[in-house]
């Protein structure tokens, strides 16, 4: 699994930075924004599944991780159920 921060242009996203496809297996986190950028933070299984899920995603940091974390900044989401 794989944890990844990136930008995500809302001209792109039309002010939406929500993923193409719904549901998703892992949870995101919107973290920040500037006036042209959001700032988001995912769980994904590729950076293939990266780019299907928000097309328009840059500058992507990503390293490979065992689990979720959850903690207050990116708190679980009540939509996702752990295996």
């Amino acid at each position: 699994m794989i944890r990844a921060r990136f930008f995500v242009n809302k001209e792109e996203c039309i002010g939406d930075y929500r993923p193409l496809r719904w549901p998703i297996q892992y949870p995101y986190w919107c973290t920040g924004e500037s006036a042209h950028y959001f700032v988001l933070v995912a769980y994904i299984n590729s950076i293939e599944e990266l780019k299907d899920l928000w097309p328009e995603a840059s500058n992507i940091e990503s390293e490979e991780v065992d689990k979720v974390f959850f903690s207050d900044r990116f708190p679980k989401p009540d939509w996702y159920k752990e295996d």
